[in-house]
This record gives structure tokens, C-alpha cells and sequence, in this order.
């Protein structure tokens, strides 16, 4: 269990044990009670715990994970947005967004963090598709140890108003969400046999007993991102000529598999993030870094919230877009094109880390998914932390079934490059689809940086 959540537990068992009375008004709430005035302790904790669920759920990505991260993040920045003067609604950029008021017109009467304690709550129980009761019991510990270390701190009708209004934004942006109907029926059904792929030279074909996952994807809603904004370049004409750039890029695939560069190699497995019950997600991997980021630089609840809704939203359009791609293109995976043209024994290294070498991925190649999360990733982070930070990812720190050594970089847009093409040295994508994964992910980025939340 993550150390920070494993702290707030401890914290709740302490407080139930000494049996402590502490000031039901400790903590004065100021008039104007601003989110920037808060820490970031419940966003980030939630955060740790999303990506611990996430970890286990089968057919959630990585599309459908990052749909949820969108919403999850939009409710939770809605919930503060009263105590954000300098913000503005989402409400106000989507026509079928319907949010309540603020019940109080005395911001005093309510606490941002204990009020986006209970959002949370309730919109993980809602998109974590696919969770156990285990998980469920997680959630609602959680919910506890936060409610036990923040009620003590307020009068209990800040709690409760509190409390109502966290919910009460919850139920409203889980309402907006199931009116993408296209995204509901998807979310329940990745695998549908209602999809044939197409067949020809250069077309991908699911692996025997694989079915085609998030075919349809690119039917569902964006945010900030709408029809040529979407659009991906056309990829390079199919070929078995040796000299072509569509064979090339198959054959640097094939040498860096099987040279396995210790570089290289570490790469790959570093960013790799493929499989449900080894590690989170490739859009929740993004999520992980910014954690990272907001705790060691201590930033305020504000921009915290407002970064994770910019993310969020980059993530569910970048992800649409991609995947809308995908399906338009039907490019082959370099498993099929390198067996039949380069090397019949190639197979990728993904799955190595658990014993079942040469997986690849039941959708179609081009443009990598990965390739477009980093792009979008490193963009968004740049435009709030600066570009030139300097950042040690530990995310997979102490993995023993593969190399999760920390890895450093001295920009941002580094770690958003080494994402893109580490999935040459994986062995599941050639050059060209993480070449314009990156581009398109910058693209769908800087779309979301002009989707101003701030007034002017």
C-alpha cells in the first residue's frame, strides 16, 4: 500500500485509540477561503490510491482509465471552484455540463479539502469499473482516515455542508458523464465482436484468441478537442522495399530487440506499463509523475486542481484521438511485419516481466498511444512547471520483476521523448507511429493550454 495512504490509516487508529478531544474550531476558515490557501494532501493521496486500484483492472486500458482520470480530476476541481475567483466553470465550456450551486453564499461554511474527500469517494465508486470489494473497502478507508484527520478542524456544520457539497458535484459531473452514451456502452463492452478488422497489405490483425479493444473509441466526447483538431497525419506508405522508410523503421525495431542495449533495454521496461496487475496504466503513469511533483514542490490546492483538470482532459482527448486513428489506419504491429519480411524468430520483449515474452498489444499500431500520452504528458507539465525542471521519476522504485531504477531528466520534454520512443526498444511499435504519437500528443496539449479555465 502506498506510504501516504498507509500514514492517514495509521492517523485514523491513532485518533480512535486515544480518544483525544480536540477543538471543534482549530483551524480558523478564512473569509475569503481560498483553494490556494490548502495543501494538496487529499488530491495527492487519492491520486496514490487510484493508481494502486488501477493497477488490477482488467479492460480499462488504456482508454476507458483515461476517461475516468478526466472526470474524476473536472469533479474535483468543480468542487473548489467557489473558493477559485480567479477560475471559471467547465460548466461554461460544455453545453450538457450542469452543476449545482453553491447551497451557502458564505464560502466560510465550507472546507475545499473535506468537500473533495467526499467527491472523490463517490466518483472512484462510479469509474472504477472492474473494481473488487476489496478495492471498494479501500475507497471507503480512505474517505475515513481523511474525514477523521480534517472534521476535528471545523464546526460540524462546515463538515456536513461540506460533505453535501462534494457529493452534490460528484452526482452532477457522473450524470454528465453518462450522457456520453457512446463511452458508456464502450466502457462496458472494450472487446466487442461486432468488430471485424480489415485484411490487405499492411492491415493489423489481432493475435490468435485476442479480439480488437476500443475499436469504436474514437466515437466518444472530447473537451477541448473537436474534428481536424483530431486529426493525425497520414502515416508512410506501406512497403517490403529495404530501402523505404516504412521497412527501415521495421528494421531498427528488430535490431534493438535483439541487440537488448542495456540503455535501451532499460527504457523499455521503465516506460512500459502494458500489464494489468504488473503496474498502472499508461495514462495513470502521467498522474504518478505530476504526484511526484506537486508533494516535493509542495504546490497549493489550486493549481494542483488545476493542472489535474488540464491533464485529465489531455488525456481523454488525447486518447480519443489516437485511438480514432488507430482504427482509421489499421497499421500492423511490427510483430507480424518483421516475422514475415526481416526475422522469423523476432518477438517483442513486452511480457518478459512476467515470464511470457512477445505480447503485443490488441489494437492497431499507428500512432503509439504511448507516444501520445508522453507528448501530451510533457507538454502539459512544462506549461505549469516550467520546462527545464529537473525531475527524478521513481515510480517503479523497487521492482524487482524488471528495472524500475529512478531515472532522471534535466527537462520535461525528455521524459515526454523517452516514453515515445521506448516502445521501439519494447519491440511493439516502429519509429514512425511514436514519431507522430508525440506530435499528435503535443497537438491535443496545447489544444487543452488554450482551453482557459482562468479569467481574464
Amino acid at each position: 500500500m502506498n506510504f501516504r495512504i498507509l500514514c492517514s490509516f495509521l492517523l485514523l487508529s491513532s485518533i480512535l485509540l486515544i480518544g483525544c478531544e480536540v477543538d471543534p474550531v482549530a483551524v480558523e476558515i478564512k473569509r475569503e477561503n481560498l483553494a490556494k490557501d490548502y495543501n494538496n494532501d487529499v488530491v495527492a493521496g487519492w491520486t496514490d490510491l487510484y493508481l494502486d486500484i488501477e493497477r488490477y483492472l482488467p479492460g480499462f486500458r488504456p482508454a476507458a482509465t483515461a476517461r475516468a482520470l478526466a472526470y474524476i480530476n473536472m469533479a474535483a476541481y468543480e468542487t473548489a471552484i467557489p473558493g477559485m475567483p480567479h477560475f471559471v466553470s467547465n460548466a461554461l465550456r460544455q453545453d450538457s455540463l450542469i452543476l449545482p450551486d453553491l447551497p451557502s453564499n458564505d464560502v466560510k461554511k465550507y472546507h475545499w479539502n473535506i468537500a473533495i474527500n467526499a467527491c472523490m469517494a463517490r466518483t472512484f465508486e462510479h469509474f472504477l469499473i472492474n473494481k473488487t470489494a476489496e478495492h471498494s473497502a479501500l475507497i471507503k478507508d480512505l474517505e475515513a482516515s481523511y474525514n477523521a484527520q480534517l472534521a476535528p478542524q471545523v464546526s460540524q456544520e462546515v463538515f456536513n455542508n461540506s460533505q453535501l457539497w462534494g457529493r452534490a458535484v460528484a452526482d452532477a459531473i457522473i450524470k454528465f458523464a453518462q450522457s456520453d452514451l457512446e463511452a458508456e456502452a464502450q466502457i462496458l463492452d472494450p472487446s466487442p465482436d461486432s468488430y471485424v478488422p480489415p485484411t490487405g497489405e499492411g492491415k493489423w490483425q489481432p493475435a490468435p484468441g485476442d479480439k480488437a479493444l476500443f475499436p469504436y473509441w474514437g466515437k466518444v466526447r472530447t473537451f477541448a478537442n473537436h474534428n481536424d483538431q483530431l486529426k493525425t497525419l497520414d502515416p508512410p506508405i506501406y512497403s517490403t522495399a529495404p530501402g523505404s522508410r516504412y521497412y527501415r523503421d521495421f528494421a531498427e525495431v528488430n535490431k534493438a530487440v535483439t541487440l537488448k542495449e542495456g540503455q535501451q533495454y532499460w527504457m523499455a521496461e521503465f516506460w512500459s506499463d502494458d500489464i494489468v496487475g504488473l503496474s498502472f496504466s499508461p495514462p495513470a503513469r502521467l498522474f504518478a509523475i505530476a504526484n511526484q511533483i506537486i508533494v516535493i514542490e509542495n504546490i497549493d490546492l489550486e493549481t494542483t486542481l488545476h493542472l489535474y483538470c488540464k491533464l485529465g482532459i489531455a488525456e481523454n482527448d488525447g486518447a480519443v484521438a489516437a485511438w480514432k486513428a488507430k482504427y482509421e489506419y489499421n497499421v500492423e504491429r511490427p510483430f507480424h511485419y518483421i516475422r514475415k519480411y526481416i526475422n522469423s524468430e523476432f518477438r517483442p520483449l513486452l511480457g518478459e516481466a512476467i515470464g511470457v515474452p512477445g505480447l503485443t498489444p490488441s489494437f492497431p499500431g499507428y500512432p503509439s498511444g504511448h507516444s501520445t500520452f508522453g507528448g501530451l504528458g510533457s507538454t502539459i507539465l512544462s506549461a505549469f512547471i516550467g520546462e527545464d525542471y529537473y525531475f527524478t521519476d521513481r515510480c517503479h522504485e523497487g521492482r524487482d520483476e524488471f528495472n524500475g531504477t529512478p531515472r532522471s531528466y534535466s527537462r520535461i520534454g525528455e521524459f515526454g521523448e523517452e516514453d515515445a520512443f521506448s516502445r521501439i526498444y519494447l519491440g511493439v511499435h516502429p519509429r514512425f507511429d511514436c514519431t507522430e504519437g508525440l506530435r499528435l500528443g503535443k497537438q491535443i496539449a496545447n489544444n487543452v493550454l488554450n482551453y482557459e479555465l482562468k479569467k481574464d
